[in-house]
């Protein structure tokens, strides 16, 4: 099957939003006025969709995600738990992991990235399949969301390695097939590079620098 937040993943971070369990501390100061995360205070609730995938199902799952306010200017930004992916529906583990196979095989296309089992995760009423673009479209996002990442690291870390990394990535093959521009030449890069075990000597939860205005 492929990799999936759960449905208890869910729940649990529903749990904390109702125990006021989540906080703005881990987001960056806020990059309008530079007052500090500590200071932020909550916005709003915002209820999410999450689309995850059970025995080959794809199935709906719902909680809150908390939106913190910058008392300085008014600028807001949205809390994403290690299972999101910023403006996406499916979990951070199966865009992940199927980027991740599409990216490191030099000949897998993206109609194949989506198979695992010889099956194609589908939707329970309509039977519609996971489609290969969004595995391209994924890939899209994660590069933007690497970048900002390390952008953000570079302002508050200036020595951090793997803002370093970022900087000097060295030579990264990948084969003319898996491209028809430079801008998605250099998304897949990105990726490539990300899924190094070298690129961090721990993954980020670069969702956290995804700021929404107001």
């Amino acid at each position: 099957m492929p990799p999936t937040a759960t449905l208890e993943d869910i729940k649990a971070h529903q749990r904390r939003v109702e125990k006021n369990k989540i906080t703005p501390d881990n987001l960056p100061p806020c990059p309008r006025c530079c007052v500090e995360s500590s200071f932020f205070k909550i916005h709003a609730y915002r209820e999410r969709r999450f689309l995850i995938i059970i025995e080959m199902l794809i199935k709906a799952a719902y909680c809150s995600l908390v939106r913190f306010g910058c008392p300085g200017c008014g600028k807001t930004f949205t809390h994403y738990p290690d299972f999101a992916v910023p403006y996406k529906h499916y979990t951070r583990k199966t865009i992940e992991g199927l980027c991740r196979a599409y990216v490191e095989d030099d000949q897998m296309t993206y109609e194949e990235a989506v198979v695992t089992d010889e099956s194609v995760p589908e939707r329970p009423v309509s039977g519609r399949p996971l489609s290969p673009s969004s595995v391209h479209r994924w890939i899209s996002t994660l590069a933007d969301l690497i970048r900002l990442y390390c952008d953000a690291m570079k302002k508050s870390l200036p020595e951090n390695s793997a803002a370093s990394s970022f900087e000097d990535r060295g030579p990264i093959q990948l084969p003319e097939k898996k491209y028809k521009t430079h801008k998605r030449k250099e998304c897949l890069l990105l990726c490539r590079w990300f899924f190094k075990p070298a690129a961090f000597s721990e993954k980020p939860v670069f969702t956290e620098f995804a700021i929404t205005s107001a």
